[in-house]
């Protein structure tokens, strides 16, 4: 039995049992873990108003070697997530921005930079963040993290510049310029998107929630990116489903 303590988000959390509860949750050091907490369901349990979607917690927890779950042994609440957690479409985001985690964040492996990710991102959006932008942040970074995403720089195929727009193949693993893309039956991309894709990967989301968006370029932002992620998986995340069909 080896004992963890560790700073981490809460992602995920279901029941187990009558009184256990599973916690999914990302840590700094030791990557996603998923666990069980012994007695959460109860009326006086320890870990009463602990397990917030998103909520930064300091959690110290064994591992058994042959167990799937590890087991929680204590939780203390660091940075509550409930500004974000007020209204619907705050908590369908945070459960969105969850889900991406635990698809493409490896398992009980360190991975500092999305950790700082979705600590940055959760600042931002306690801070007032445009709840759009900071999706499309959000899910444009894992994508790429994950190395699935094409990052517009130039054509794969010619080596020509993408700034006046590009084609995402129906492969959708790269993008290509309008002369390689023609006829390839692709989602176009315009050079507005391209600008954007740009910007957030050279610009903190703090430093983009300054700036006035188009609602219009965000939203052509989350159709290339859900092409992507759909190609990649086959099938489309729970959490984004519910919230399209909730939010319309």
């Amino acid at each position: 039995m080896r004992l963890y303590s560790d700073e981490a988000f809460i992602l995920e959390v279901g029941d187990l049992s009558d009184a256990d509860r599973f916690v999914a949750f990302m840590t700094r050091e030791r990557g996603t873990q998923r666990g069980a907490a012994s007695g959460a369901k109860r009326r006086f349990s320890r870990y009463a108003g602990q397990f917030q979607p998103l909520a930064k917690v300091k959690v110290t927890w064994a591992e058994k070697e042959g167990r799937e779950l590890v087991r929680l042994r204590s939780v203390e609440l660091l940075r509550p997530a409930q500004k974000l957690l007020e209204d619907l479409e705050g908590i369908l985001l945070a459960c969105y921005l969850a889900e991406l985690v635990l698809v493409f964040a490896p398992d009980s492996e360190e991975n500092e930079v999305i950790f700082r990710l979705l600590d940055s991102t959760v600042v931002s959006l306690l801070a007032g963040a445009d709840r759009n932008l900071a999706g499309r942040y959000f899910e444009v970074w894992m994508l790429r993290l994950a190395g699935i995403f094409p990052i517009p720089r130039e054509c794969p195929e010619c080596g020509g510049s993408l700034e006046a727009g590009a084609v995402l193949p129906p492969s959708a693993d790269h993008l290509v310029c309008g002369r390689c893309g023609s006829g390839a039956g692709g989602m176009k991309v315009d050079s507005g998107v391209i600008d954007l894709l740009i910007k957030i990967h050279r610009t903190s989301l703090a430093e983009l929630a300054l700036i006035e968006h188009d609602p219009n370029q965000l939203a052509r932002l989350e159709r290339l990116a859900g092409a992507v992620r759909r190609a990649f998986l086959q099938h489309e995340l729970k959490s984004y489903e519910v919230m399209q069909r909730t939010l319309g």
